[in-house]
């Protein structure tokens, strides 16, 4: 829509470009005109030619008034109409006076031709054929008795010619610049309805047309018809424009969208009939790798479903282009009036949210609008409303959770985690609106909040209780494809005066993008810092022995739920967990257990070798002030034990360890 505007405003200044060079020449004109004027105007006083000089002095005086007012209002029209009528009284009169000595008739010329230029075509027409018609009737008719100056039949046959000839070539000159004009405006407005209404790259119909002319259509059809919308979005198109150019993403993305004109019949959409009367089209590019499918008129739902599995029958072994197959996929989703909204933006968002579900499910699938997927978005707009009100009044806060080494007993680091406190956010925790903040674009400036006042609170306990330990902060993984957060951090660590080496990012397993090298710049430049990474929730994603070989990682946490499954006697955990361990030996990283809560659990992860724990059996999450008093009330390390532990072989030691009774 911006292009439109910009356009259309292009159009309108060509419009005033020309209207400002109009203007410009009738100042000149005018003002040029009137010193001319003056002069003669006092020539034919001093000859002692009344009328004439009368008339020139006159239209000086005209001049110099139509001149203040153009400098003034700078209305072009007014400034020709006035210019237009002194130069007719000049040429009127100068042919009644003769001018000085008979000269005056050649003084026409000139005015002639500048009442015709001043003026556009269609007036120019009329004032000459005036001009040239009354020339004719006081030269030839008996009205020629009232001339001062007697002119010869050759003189009067020359003149009219002349007056003639310079009529058509003026005309002739003015119509083709007008001409010209027109043409290239018109081609501008083609332009202009092209930018305003279609996609420039693949010329299907844009976000703003499908908007309006849906809302056109819901409105004639109102529970008529059962209208669906398919809103489809390219799975892993960003890995082509990556990995192969964004020429290739181009011809995919055109492709695309002329084999999804193709694959939807004419029956199952708006016809062309319906285009020229509604202004609707069955196939929209609404931005990126969205696209929308209008289906109308159909008899059940299940007739959308049909129109998607021809949809997603394109994407079968991915989608090809000139020979070349690319691992591309699509994800609809479907939204129908009247049943699920009978307003188009409501439809729109509603198919969207779809999608989104639909993605969540894996490559090529499609999934209807549903009661959940609205109490989902409905919750998700809670949600962020909360946040940003959130942002606004200050309403986060900083609790720390406690790690212990297994070696001394000591507390050796602290994780700040962010909760908050305002009323529309009290029933979800940050494991719920962290992703929301993610989606929204909102995380950055939480994760900023995070770090400042985390940062503070450090700078706060080293003066207090002198801490030295490590001090971890939750990254987003957003923050991952933020090339600028590694000089950001650094100057929050400067302003600060707090050495790099004590602060470690946490970041999820699951956000390390593979073969990423935005990823594995800012993780680079974090380790060139001094910052150390740790990879919170391991096991659960999808890192390689490469990706923990090419990442700066320092740390693997083992993600709470298989210490709570190692707990219940599953094997499975048990061997992730001894797996986890082993592959931390090998490439020298730190271990922390997440979700320890019970000595047993902490002892058999102290004898596989596990470096620290972390949970409620250590200590629950902490304001910064009884931290600080936890930390003070610490004493010196112990060795490998834990003052009060027993070495019995408990029967919650023996149920912590399946299979391993007579190890413990």
């Amino acid at each position: 829509m911006s292009n439109f505007l910009d356009n259309w405003q292009s159009g309108e200044e060509m419009m005033e470009v020309r209207e400002n060079r109009q203007l410009r020449l009738c100042k000149a004109l005018t003002y040029l005109g009137s010193v001319f004027l003056f002069i003669f105007g006092s020539l034919a006083v001093i000859n002692q030619n009344l009328v004439l000089s009368v008339v020139l002095l006159g239209s000086a005086g005209v001049g110099i008034v139509n001149s203040f007012l153009l400098s003034k209002k700078e209305n072009l029209k007014i400034g020709a109409f006035n210019i237009s009528l002194i130069l007719l009284t000049l040429m009127f009169t100068l042919i009644l006076t003769g001018g000085v000595e008979g000269t005056g008739i050649l003084w026409v010329y000139p005015i002639f031709a500048i009442l015709l230029f001043i003026n556009p075509f269609k007036i120019a027409a009329v004032l000459s054929a005036m001009v040239v018609g009354v020339s004719a009737a006081l030269l030839f008719s008996p009205l020629s008795q009232y001339l001062h100056f007697e002119y010869s039949q050759i003189h009067a046959v020359r003149f009219v010619i002349t007056l003639v000839a310079l009529q058509a070539i003026s005309l002739t000159a003015i119509y083709s610049e007008e001409s010209a004009y027109r043409m290239i405006l018109r081609l501008h407005n083609d332009d202009i309805h092209r930018l305003a209404f279609f996609d420039s790259l693949t010329g299907l119909p844009n976000r703003w047309t499908l908007q309006n002319s849906l809302e056109r259509l819901l409105q004639r059809r109102k529970h008529e018809h059962t209208i669906a919308l398919m809103y489809i979005d390219l799975d892993n198109f960003k890995h082509v424009n990556d990995n192969y150019g964004h020429e290739v993403g181009d011809k995919l993305l055109t492709h695309f969208g002329a084999r999804l004109r193709a694959a939807v019949r004419p029956n199952d959409v708006v016809s062309n009939d319906a285009l020229s009367a509604d202004g609707v089209n069955e196939v929209a590019r609404l931005a990126g790798d969205e696209f929308v499918v209008v289906l109308t008129e159909l008899n059940t739902p299940l007739e959308a479903a049909r129109v998607a599995a021809r949809i997603l029958e394109m994407f079968q072994g991915g989608f090809e282009v000139e020979g070349a197959t690319y691992p591309v996929f699509a994800s609809i989703g479907v939204a129908v009036s009247p049943h699920d909204s009978l307003e188009a933006s409501g439809l729109l968002r509603f198919a969207d949210a779809a999608m989104y579900q639909a993605k969540s499910r894996g490559n090529n699938c499609v999934e209807f609008f549903t009661r959940e997927i609205a109490d989902s978005l409905d919750r998700n707009q809670q949600i962020e409303t909360g946040l940003r009100a959130a942002l606004a009044n200050n309403d986060f806060s900083l609790v720390y959770s406690p790690m212990k080494s297994c070696e001394t007993g000591e507390i050796v680091g602290v994780e700040a985690l962010l909760r908050c406190s305002h009323p529309a956010l009290k029933d979800f925790s940050p494991d719920e609106f962290i992703p929301v903040a993610e989606s929204s674009g909102l995380i950055h400036e939480i994760d900023l909040w995070v770090l400042r006042h985390g940062l503070d609170d450090l700078v706060w306990l080293r003066e207090q209780v002198g801490y030295d330990g490590q001090f971890c902060v939750n990254l987003s993984g957003v923050e991952l494809l933020n090339d600028e957060m590694p000089a950001l951090l650094q100057l929050l660590l400067e302003e600060r005066g707090l050495p790099a080496r004590q602060l470690e990012l946490e970041i999820t397993e699951t956000s390390l993008v593979p073969d990423n090298p935005v990823v594995e710049g800012v993780l680079n430049d974090f380790s060139s810092l001094g910052v150390s990474l740790s990879l919170d929730d391991f096991g659960t994603g999808y890192t390689s022995f490469n990706q923990l070989f090419l990442y700066p990682a320092s740390c693997l946490k083992i993600d709470r739920e298989f210490i709570r499954g190692w707990l219940s006697q599953r094997v499975e955990p048990a061997k992730i967990i001894e797996v986890i361990l082993n592959l931390a030996r090998i490439y020298g990283l730190r271990v922390v257990a997440e979700g320890v809560e019970s000595e047993a659990q902490f002892r058999h992860l102290q004898q596989l070798g596990c470096d620290w724990v972390q949970g409620y059996w250590v200590a629950g999450d902490l304001d910064r002030d009884t931290l600080a008093d936890l930390l003070r009330d610490q004493g010196p390390p112990h060795g490998n034990r834990i003052d009060g532990g027993s070495t019995d072989d408990s029967a919650e030691l023996r149920m912590a360890l399946p299979g391993n009774a007579d190890d413990a």
